[in-house]
C-alpha cells in the first residue's frame, strides 16, 4: 500500500469502524503538532472531530485521533487516506479497519471530550454512533463551567430536573439553554434535543425546556448524571427531584 507522489509525508495509520459510515483513525504525531482541518481525500469523507492522546510527563506513543463521516465504503478495505493540516497535508497509509470496540482506554478518554464538545444538529447523528463505546469515558471528562451569569450562584452547577413519568420535559435552573441533553440512568446513556426552551425571570431564573429523544432509551430508571451539551461547550448538571 504506497501513498500518491504528490503527498511526501506519509505515515503508517490505524482505522476502526465503528458503524453508519464513522471511522476513528490512529496515526503517529510528532511534537510540531500539526492540526487537523480537514480530509483531502477520498473524496467524500469528512472530519467531525480529532484530539491527540500519548502526550503529558508519562507520554508514551503519542497519536492524533480523527473521526470519519461517510468513510465506511471509501475506506471498507483500506486505504490512502489524506488529511489537510495547517502544515501541509500528510498520507495515512491504513490497512482495513478493525472494530472500534479495540480502540485503548486512553485513546477513549481522549476523544470523549472531543466528541461531546462537537455535537450540533448536523453532527449527532453520525457522533452518537461512538457514544455506547465512550459512554464510561464521559463521566471522567474534564468539563468546563458554564459562565457564571447563567448559573443560579456562582458556585453552583445549573440543576436539571426531568418530569415525573416523562421523558419530553424538564426543568434547568438559570438563564442558559443547551442544544441536546445527554443523560445517565442506571449504566445506559441517552441524548435529547432541546426543540422548546421558555424562560421565567426572577430572583432565580429557569427555564422549562421541550425535549425530543434522539438516541437511546431514557425511560424507566432514575437520572444519574446529565451533560448540557452546546455548540463547542459541555457542562455537568446536579439532578434535582422529577417534577410533575
Amino acid at each position: 500500500m504506497t501513498a500518491p507522489p504528490d503527498h511526501p509525508d506519509v505515515s503508517e495509520a490505524r482505522l476502526f469502524a465503528a458503524g453508519n459510515g464513522v471511522l476513528v483513525c490512529r496515526y503517529p504525531v510528532g511534537t510540531d503538532l500539526p492540526i487537523p482541518l480537514g480530509i483531502a481525500g477520498p473524496a467524500g469523507v469528512g472530519l467531525l472531530t480529532w484530539a491527540f492522546t500519548g502526550f503529558g510527563a508519562d507520554a508514551r506513543d503519542p497519536a492524533g485521533l480523527l473521526v470519519l463521516a461517510d468513510a465506511g465504503a471509501a475506506l471498507a478495505k483500506g486505504g490512502t487516506l489524506v488529511l489537510a493540516t495547517h502544515f501541509r497535508e500528510v498520507a495515512l497509509t491504513c490497512p482495513k479497519p478493525r472494530p472500534v470496540a479495540e480502540l485503548t482506554a486512553p485513546a477513549r478518554a481522549a476523544l470523549a471530550g472531543a466528541v461531546l464538545a462537537a455535537v450540533t444538529p448536523a453532527t449527532l447523528d453520525a457522533l452518537a454512533t461512538l457514544f455506547p463505546l465512550l459512554a464510561p469515558a464521559f463521566l471522567e471528562t474534564p468539563v468546563p463551567d458554564m459562565p457564571a451569569r447563567d448559573m443560579p450562584t456562582r458556585d453552583a452547577a445549573p440543576r436539571l430536573a426531568i418530569a415525573r413519568d416523562s421523558d419530553s420535559q424538564a426543568t434547568l435552573s438559570g438563564s442558559g439553554v443547551p442544544n441536546y441533553l445527554l443523560v445517565r440512568a442506571g449504566t445506559t446513556w441517552s441524548c435529547a434535543r432541546v426543540v422548546r426552551a421558555d424562560l421565567r425571570f426572577g430572583p432565580a431564573p429557569e427555564t422549562r425546556l421541550g425535549l425530543e429523544t434522539v438516541w437511546g432509551n431514557p425511560r424507566d430508571l432514575a437520572v444519574a448524571q446529565a451533560l448540557l451539551l452546546g455548540t463547542g461547550s459541555v457542562t455537568p448538571a446536579t439532578i434535582g427531584k422529577p417534577r410533575g
